[in-house]
C-alpha cells in the first residue's frame, strides 16, 4: 500500500459533507467503491497522485484543498495579493511506489498550477510498470542526477541537470531515474477540475512487464518440453 498523508482522509470527508454527497455519489464520480472511499477518510488506504486528482475534480477543488485546514468556498475567488513562503523542506509529502512527491505551498487552494519536488523511484521501465496518464499539462525541470522521460508517442528522451520538458500530462508517460544517485525533479503541473481522468492507472502494484513476459512464456515451455518427451 502505498504511504499516505495524515489528516487528508478528515479533508476528504469535510469536503465530501460539504458539498452535499454521499459516499455513493462521490463513488459514481470517481469511479471508486463506498468501502474504498470510506477507508480513505479513515486514513486506513494510501494516496497516490492520481487517487488526489480524481477526488479533487470530482469535489470541484484544487488537489491543494485536500490539505488546507477547511473547505474551498463556492464564490470565486478575489485579487487578495495572496503569497506562500516556502522554507527548505517544507510542504507536503505523498509517497507512492514509482514517485516521491513533495507538494509545496499545499495550504495555498484554488492554486492555477501545483508545484511539486519530484523524486522518482524506478530505475527502469520493467520496474516502473504501467505508463500513468492524468490531466493538465505539466513542466519538469530536472534540477539533481538524470532521468529518462518515456512517452506512448515519442523515442525516450535523457534529461541531465538544467534541462527540461513540457508535454501534455493525458499521454502516457514516465520518469525513470537514470543516475547513480537519486534523481530530483521540479514539477509544475496544471489540474483542470472539469475533466475526469478517464482512464486512470491502478494505484496497486502492478507486475513488471518483465515477470509478465516470463510467465507468458512459461507454459510453452512447458508445453516443448512435454512434447519431447511424448506427452501433449
Amino acid at each position: 500500500m502505498e504511504a499516505g498523508g495524515h489528516g487528508i482522509g478528515a479533508k476528504l470527508r469535510a469536503l465530501r459533507k460539504h458539498r452535499r454527497l454521499t459516499l455513493g455519489a462521490l463513488g459514481k464520480r470517481t469511479g471508486y467503491s463506498v468501502s474504498a472511499l470510506s477507508k480513505m477518510e479513515n486514513d486506513r488506504l494510501g494516496f497516490s497522485y492520481d487517487k488526489l486528482y480524481r477526488l479533487a475534480v470530482a469535489l470541484e477543488v484544487d488537489m491543494s484543498t485536500l490539505f488546507g485546514d477547511s473547505p474551498q468556498q463556492s464564490e470565486p475567488p478575489r485579487a487578495t495579493g495572496r503569497r506562500s513562503l516556502a522554507p527548505k523542506g517544507s510542504g507536503k509529502k505523498v509517497v507512492t511506489r514509482n514517485y516521491t512527491y513533495d507538494y509545496i505551498s499545499p495550504e495555498l487552494s484554488r492554486k492555477q498550477m501545483v508545484p511539486i519536488i519530484v523524486r522518482p523511484h524506478a530505475s527502469s521501465l520493467d520496474e516502473f510498470g504501467p505508463l500513468i496518464r492524468h490531466g493538465g499539462e505539466e513542466w519538469i525541470y530536472v534540477i539533481k542526477g538524470e532521468i529518462e522521460v518515456n512517452t506512448e508517442f515519442y523515442a525516450p528522451e535523457i534529461l541531465r541537470e538544467g534541462d527540461s520538458i513540457y508535454l501534455d500530462c493525458r499521454m502516457g508517460h514516465a520518469y525513470i531515474n537514470k543516475s547513480k544517485v537519486p534523481a530530483m525533479l521540479v514539477c509544475i503541473c496544471s489540474a483542470p477540475e472539469a475533466e475526469l481522468l478517464d482512464h486512470a492507472e491502478s494505484d496497486e502494484k502492478a507486475p513488471s512487464q518483465k515477470n509478465s513476459q516470463a510467465r507468458t512464456r512459461q507454459p510453452r515451455a512447458r508445453a516443448r518440453r512435454n512434447t519431447k518427451s511424448g506427452r501433449v
